[in-house]
C-alpha cells in the first residue's frame, strides 16, 4: 500500500472517524458503541467491527481493511490486498510508520503531522476552532463548541471530524442542525437510534456529512460531526 493510497482509500474513512471514536470512548456505552459501527457503516460502506479498549485503545475491521490502535499509540492497519502498515506515535507528536515501500519517520506540533514523499501526501491536523477547510457551502454547527477537530487531506480527499459538546440536548441538536442542512439542499440519507445515541447522515451528491450525539459520564451529550467528499 503506497502512501497516497493510504491517504485515498476507503479505509481513510474509518481512520477519520477513529480520532472521534478514541475521545469518546471512555464515555461511550455498549450501545454507542454499537452506534458508532452504525455510523461508520454509513459513512465508509459494508460491515463493520468496532472494537473499544477500557484503556484507550480501539480497533476497526471493515470489508476494505482495518485498523487497530493501542493506549501506548502503537498501530496496524490492513489494506483489502492484505498488505499491512505498522506504526506507533507517542504525545509528543514523533512518530515512525512502516510499510513494504520502506519507513517514514517525522514529527508534528500541537497534534499536527505532514507526510510528504513521491507518491503524495498525507496531513492530519488537530486544534479547538473551525478549520478552515469547512466547505463554504455546507452549514456550520450553530449551539456547538469544539473541543477537538481533525483533518486529513485535501480536495476530493478531503475529511473533517469534530467533536464537541452543545448547550441543548442532544436530540435538539440533531434536529436542529439537521433542519439547517436540508435548508442549504442537503437531504437525509440514514438515521440511527439506541439508548443514549442518535446518528444521521445527511447528502447533498457532493458532501456527506454525519451528526452522532452520546451521553457522556455525566449524562451531558458528546457530538461528533463528520464531513467527508462524497464518492
Amino acid at each position: 500500500m503506497r502512501l497516497r493510497d493510504l491517504a485515498t482509500s476507503r479505509i481513510t474513512r474509518p481512520i477519520a472517524l477513529g480520532a472521534g471514536i478514541v475521545l469518546l470512548a471512555s464515555a461511550c456505552s455498549g450501545g454507542a458503541e454499537s452506534g458508532i459501527e452504525k455510523l461508520i457503516e454509513q459513512q465508509g460502506g459494508g460491515d463493520v467491527d468496532l472494537d473499544l479498549d477500557a484503556d484507550g485503545g480501539f480497533s476497526i475491521q471493515t470489508e476494505e481493511g482495518g485498523m487497530s490502535i493501542d493506549e501506548d499509540g502503537n498501530f496496524v492497519i490492513t489494506g483489502e490486498d492484505g498488505e499491512v502498515i505498522t506504526g506507533n506515535a507517542d504525545g509528543d507528536g514523533n512518530f515512525n510508520i512502516e510499510s513494504d515501500e520502506g519507513t517514514i519517520t517525522g514529527s508534528g506540533e500541537d497534534g499536527d503531522f505532514n507526510i510528504e514523499s513521491d507518491e503524495g501526501s498525507f496531513t492530519v491536523s488537530s486544534g479547538s476552532d473551525m478549520p478552515s477547510e469547512w466547505p463554504s457551502d455546507v452549514p456550520e454547527p450553530e449551539n456547538y463548541t469544539i473541543t477537538t477537530s481533525s483533518v486529513i487531506g485535501t480536495g476530493d480527499d478531503l475529511l473533517i471530524g469534530l467533536v464537541g459538546n452543545t448547550s441543548q440536548s442532544g436530540a435538539d441538536f440533531v434536529e436542529s442542525y439537521g433542519e439547517d442542512l436540508v435548508s442549504a439542499g442537503f437531504e437525509q440519507a440514514s438515521s440511527f437510534e439506541s439508548e443514549g445515541s442518535v446518528l444521521r447522515v445527511f447528502t447533498n451528491g457532493s458532501w456527506n456529512v454525519s451528526v452522532g450525539v452520546f451521553e457522556g459520564p455525566e449524562g451531558e451529550p458528546q457530538v461528533t460531526v463528520n464531513l467527508v467528499r462524497e464518492n
